[in-house]
């Protein structure tokens, strides 16, 4: 029996089998290159990864200003003022039960929402934007317009700024040097825009040049590349920039440098629950609006430690960049059925290089990680989920990333909404790395969208075809684990060492 226990803790104190490394990048990331059909995911999240998510200070309570958080008496008022009384800084809300009849708007940097944890402080909204404001129905006057915006707390800005100049010569995706016609009123370290119109070549350059975008999504999205980076040299008449180009950039598309001032920063939304009043869901596109979060136009800012119970939609992220979800969670107390919400987390409007990680979805909605139009270079990871569904959602979705996540089972991976007059579910480079099914079962074919990439994925077949889908199966997974932490601790190593 000594022997025999000898053995096994042998066997458990031998090394396990080491994972093979991915052609696309290597074991370091010797084999990749900005060129590479393995975009440059190591921008997502709060100030690019670069910083840790803040705790800024406590400045009021919200107690203080009349919130009761017994459960029955309506704090929404109370709520408002304090986030007109505060500048800047931390509003606390205690631990208790806090009635909200209505939408609580931030509009301005700086603030904090914080509660005493998850199932410690607890918003309580008994009733829906519907019932609240009245229904509402969307373009098309046959979908409730609920089902796709508003929220019980919102955070709004947008992009300001103004036109500076405009490229004269072509570069070419992977890049980091645009030549303009000026660069008087650029300065390194400036953050700059980058815009370029709807043509179709340019949409069909979104999908690698496979497909065609629709009539649609150039109406729809306007400008197909909405891009920001950060200016780190100007070379006479070009800047450089501290990350490469996600696409081609041509004159005739109209290529122009904006200056870039988001208007609202800074902002957090932490340690809380959402509970809804639980009561059946309504008919897919008709949500009647239970909905958590609903955040446009916000930049560096971040959601953390939040839980939603039987919401219609837990967070829409419309033309948000560099900002951080971590920690959310999603689950249902009192609704019942096939589906209990709409969308889970939702990146759309062109949103830039956030990250969503540490989520856990222990129901099943409509569409669960869903990206949409435009939107590019953000990234899914250590997330788990009953039967994620990867939700691309048509108009032109790009670069997007999913890796490190249990999706629990893998039957619902490809199911995807949006309109079909608005093409195909995604334009290029999607991009799964070391997905896990917990559950079992048996991934479905996978689809045929321009460039995938599917890394360390069971259940498939190698294909490497440099120009469509490239396939690297595998049982045990690929090195490295997760693709987004390899290249942003790459990044910040080389921009260590190149610092004097």
């Amino acid at each position: 029996m000594k022997i025999r226990l000898t053995l096994i803790l042998l066997f458990f104190a031998l090394p396990l089998h080491a994972a093979t490394p991915s052609a696309l990048w290597g074991e370091h990331g010797e084999k990749w290159t900005p060129q590479s059909r393995l975009p440059d995911f190591s921008h997502a999240g709060y100030h690019g990864g670069e910083v840790p998510l803040p705790a800024p200070a406590v400045v009021t309570d919200v107690k203080k200003l009349g919130a009761l958080g017994d459960g029955t008496t309506d704090d929404t008022a109370a709520f408002r003022l304090a986030i007109a009384a505060t500048s800047c800084g931390t509003i606390f809300i205690p631990a208790g039960r806090y009635l909200l009849t209505d939408t609580i708007t931030i509009a301005k940097s700086g603030i904090v929402l914080r509660g005493a944890g998850i199932g410690r402080t607890v918003l309580v909204i008994p009733r829906s934007l519907e019932q609240i404001h009245g229904a509402k129905t969307s373009a098309e006057g046959t979908k409730s317009s609920w089902a796709f915006q508003g929220g019980f707390i919102e955070v709004r800005g947008h992009d300001d700024g103004q036109k500076l100049t405009h490229v004269t010569v072509p570069a070419k995706r992977g890049d980091n040097r645009l030549v303009l016609k000026s660069t008087a009123d650029i300065t390194p370290g400036a953050w700059v825009r980058l815009l370029m119109n709807d043509d179709p070549a340019l949409g069909r350059h979104l999908h690698a040049d496979l497909q065609d975008v629709a009539p649609t999504t150039r109406k729809e999205m306007k400008h197909l590349c909405d891009w920001v980076a950060r200016v780190t040299a100007i070379d006479g008449d070009a800047i450089v920039l501290d990350r490469p180009l996600r696409l081609d950039v041509r004159p005739e598309w109209q290529a122009e440098i904006w200056s870039w001032r988001p208007t609202v920063e800074e902002v957090g939304i932490e340690s809380l629950s959402f509970e809804f009043a639980g009561v059946p869901k309504k008919k897919h596109l008709q949500e009647e609006g239970f909905n958590a979060l609903d955040l446009h136009g916000v930049t560096n800012s971040w959601i953390r430690d939040v839980e939603v119970i039987d919401a219609d939609n837990g967070l829409i992220l419309g033309g948000c960049r560099f900002c951080t979800i971590e920690g959310f969670v999603a689950r249902a107390a009192k609704r019942t059925g096939k589906e209990t919400g709409h969308h889970t987390l939702w990146a759309t409007g062109k949103s830039q290089d956030n990250l969503f990680t540490g989520f856990k979805i222990a129901t099943i909605y409509h569409h669960e990680l869903t990206v949409e139009g435009c939107s590019s270079g953000n990234v899914f990871e250590r997330g788990s989920g009953v039967s994620l569904a990867l939700d691309h959602h048509s108009n032109a979705p790009y670069e997007n990333l999913f890796t490190e996540i249990d999706v629990g089972a893998p039957n619902r991976l490809w199911i995807c909404g949006g309109r079909e007059d608005r093409g195909p579910h995604t334009a290029a480079r999607t991009t799964l790395w070391n997905i896990r099914f917990s559950s079992g079962g048996k991934l479905p074919p996978i689809p045929h969208w321009p460039q995938i990439n599917v890394i360390g994925v069971p259940d498939c077949t190698a294909i490497t075809t440099p120009d469509h889908e490239w396939i690297e199966p595998s049982d045990e997974g690929v090195a490295p684990t997760n693709i987004y932490r390899a290249q942003l601790a790459r990044r910040l190593n080389s921009e260590k060492s190149a610092r004097p």
